[in-house]
C-alpha cells in the first residue's frame, strides 16, 4: 500500500494499492507549462493580461459563514449552505440531490477486496478451462487459485504412453505453458482493469487509481440543481466573478479527509462529487472533482490537476496580470485552490515542478 504526503494547504493525497502482477496501463497526463508566476525563466511570454472590471475583482481577504444543514424529504435530499463570496458578499444557497443518486454514488464506487479477487480468479478459471478444452488438454492440467488474485498450474505427462505420443503430448503441454505465461497473465490485467472501470477505478500502471475523468461526468447530473441555484446567485456577475463565487461555495464546505476504506469498501480516500455535496466535506481531490462536475455545467474546460500529495483545479481562461496559471497548448487555465479551509482567490497559488492533469470538458461536448 502507498500513500503520498500531503501539501501545505492539506490533503488526503492520492491513496493507491500496489497490485505487482499488473504492468502498463498509462494515467492520462501530459507536459503542461506552469506560467512563469510559478516557474521563474520561461521564455516565452504570458499573454495580455485580461482587464478586470471593478464588479469582477476578486478582493484579496474575505471571510467565510461555513453554513452547511441536510434534511431528507421523500426521495429527495435538501441540502443549504451559506459562504462568502469573493466580493464579499454573503450568500446562501439551497438545491436538492436524489437519494437515489447519492445512494448510487456510495455503492458504486470502490472495491471490496474479496469480491474482486473472486469475480477476477473465476474468471481466469474460466479461460484456463476453455483454452485447455479447445487444445484438447484437459485431462493433462491442473489449475489452482491462489490468495488475492493469483493462481498456479500443473500438467503432467501420464506413463504408458508410446515415445512419439509422449513426446507429441509434452510439446502441446509446452505450448500450452508458454499460453498461460504470455496471454493469461495479459487477460488477468484486462480483466482487473474491466472490473475496476465499472467502480470508478482504472489502473495506473501496477497501481489502482481514481478514474476523476468518469467521477466528474457521472455526477454532473445529479449535481444540475445545485449548479443552478450557484447559477442563480450569481446570474449578474461576469465569468470572473462567477469563478470567484463557485470556488467560494467549495472552499467553505468543511475540510475532512475520506477514510481509506468506508463500510469494507476500498475508497482510496475519495468521496465522489455528490457525496461532497451531501456531507457538505471533502479534501483536495474531493473537492476538485465536486468543483469539476458543477463547473462543467458550463460551456467552459477545466483540469484537474495533481501533484505529489494534493490536487487542484486548472480553469480554462485567460489570466489576469500576476495570476497563477498553466498552459496547454495555447490554452491558458487559471489555477484554484479548492481545498479549503483558508480562502484563497483564484490564480493566486502558484505551482511549480512536474504535475499531471486530467481535462474535463463542458457537459455539453
Amino acid at each position: 500500500m502507498k500513500r503520498s504526503g500531503c501539501a501545505a494547504l492539506g490533503c488526503s493525497g492520492i491513496l493507491v494499492i500496489l497490485l505487482a502482477v499488473l504492468a502498463g496501463l498509462a494515467f492520462r497526463s501530459g507536459a503542461i507549462s506552469p506560467g512563469p508566476s510559478s516557474v521563474p525563466g520561461v521564455r516565452e511570454p504570458p499573454p495580455e493580461p485580461e482587464p478586470v472590471p471593478e464588479a469582477d475583482a476578486y478582493l484579496p481577504a474575505v471571510g467565510s459563514l461555513h453554513q452547511f444543514h441536510r434534511e431528507e424529504d421523500g426521495d429527495r435530499l435538501r441540502l443549504s449552505y451559506g459562504f462568502i463570496d469573493y466580493r464579499g458578499q454573503a450568500r446562501h444557497v439551497a438545491c436538492e440531490i436524489s437519494k437515489q443518486a447519492y445512494q448510487q454514488d456510495v455503492t458504486s464506487f470502490g472495491y471490496f477486496v474479496d469480491e474482486m479477487d473472486h469475480a477476477v480468479s473465476r474468471s481466469l478459471r474460466d479461460l484456463f478451462v476453455r483454452e485447455a478444452e479447445r487444445r484438447g488438454l484437459t485431462a493433462y492440467v491442473h489449475f489452482e487459485s491462489l490468495n488475492g488474485t493469483g493462481y498456479r498450474w500443473r500438467w503432467r505427462v501420464p506413463g504408458g504412453l508410446g515415445a512419439e505420443e509422449t513426446e507429441r503430448l509434452a510439446g502441446d503441454l509446452r505450448d500450452f505453458d508458454r499460453w498461460l505465461d504470455n496471454d493469461l497473465s495479459k487477460q488477468k490485467e484486462e480483466l482487473v482493469a474491466s472490473y475496476l472501470q465499472n467502480r470508478g477505478l482504472r489502473l495506473k500502471g501496477d497501481e489502482i487509481a481514481i478514474d476523476y475523468e468518469e467521477e466528474v461526468a457521472r455526477d454532473t447530473a445529479p449535481l444540475a440543481d445545485c449548479f443552478d441555484a450557484l447559477r442563480r446567485v450569481g446570474r449578474r456577475a461576469g465569468d470572473r466573478a462567477l469563478l470567484g463565487l463557485f470556488l467560494a461555495f467549495i472552499q467553505e464546505l468543511r475540510y475532512e479527509v475520506p477514510p481509506q476504506v468506508e463500510l469494507g469498501r476500498h475508497i482510496l480516500g475519495f468521496w465522489a462529487p455528490a457525496a461532497v455535496l451531501v456531507r457538505g466535506a471533502g479534501d483536495c481531490d474531493s473537492k476538485s472533482a465536486a468543483f469539476c462536475a458543477l463547473w462543467r455545467h458550463l460551456p467552459r474546460r477545466a483540469m484537474l490537476v495533481l501533484v505529489p500529495g494534493h490536487a487542484l483545479v486548472g480553469v480554462e481562461g485567460k489570466p489576469r496580470a500576476d495570476e497563477a496559471y498553466v498552459r496547454l497548448g495555447n490554452r491558458y487555465f487559471v489555477l484554484c485552490e479548492v481545498a479549503g479551509p483558508g480562502k484563497i482567490p483564484p490564480g493566486a497559488h502558484p505551482l511549480s515542478g512536474s504535475f499531471e492533469y486530467v481535462m474535463i470538458e463542458p457537459a455539453g461536448g
